[in-house]
């Protein structure tokens, strides 16, 4: 990739599953519980999965970087956990994220405020990179 084209901005979004379970005959095991990444799995059934996208800003290319599932919606507090950790693992890559997308969801609001984006100041820093905050503009026409 050129310089030019690891400039990009990170899309997470929560929604809600259907809650249920199946046996997986590829990895031989019952699949649908809680699975969040780095902080462990439970034997809790979900009902909810968080997704992390990465959008080129130059180039136009997409792809989804991390998921995790979960019973309920991710706290505030675990939501900027994995943003750290898919943050990093971006830097880690060489990409520069440059905006944070997210929803207008309460945990997605702490979340950013948390990471002391504000109104009036809609940054945040992560190591040695600035990024902006940016709510999704259809939760924005309903909120």
């Amino acid at each position: 990739m050129s310089e030019n084209d690891r400039y990009c901005c990170l899309l997470s979004y929560e929604m809600s599953i259907r809650e249920n379970v199946w046996f997986s005959q590829k990895f031989d095991c019952i699949e649908r519980f809680e699975d969040l990444g780095n902080q462990g799995s439970t034997c809790i059934i979900v009902n909810h999965a968080l997704l992390f996208m990465v959008r080129g800003l130059h180039q136009m290319c997409k792809q989804p970087v991390a998921y995790c599932l979960s019973c309920g919606s991710t706290k505030a507090e675990m939501l900027v956990q994995f943003l750290n950790e898919v943050l990093g693992a971006c830097q880690n890559v060489g990409l520069h994220v440059v905006s944070a997308v997210c929803d207008m969801g309460t945990n997605s609001v702490k979340a950013m405020k948390l990471l002391r984006s504000t109104r009036s100041e809609p940054f945040f820093q992560f190591k040695n990179q600035a990024s902006t905050t940016i709510y999704d503009p259809p939760h924005l026409l309903t909120h």
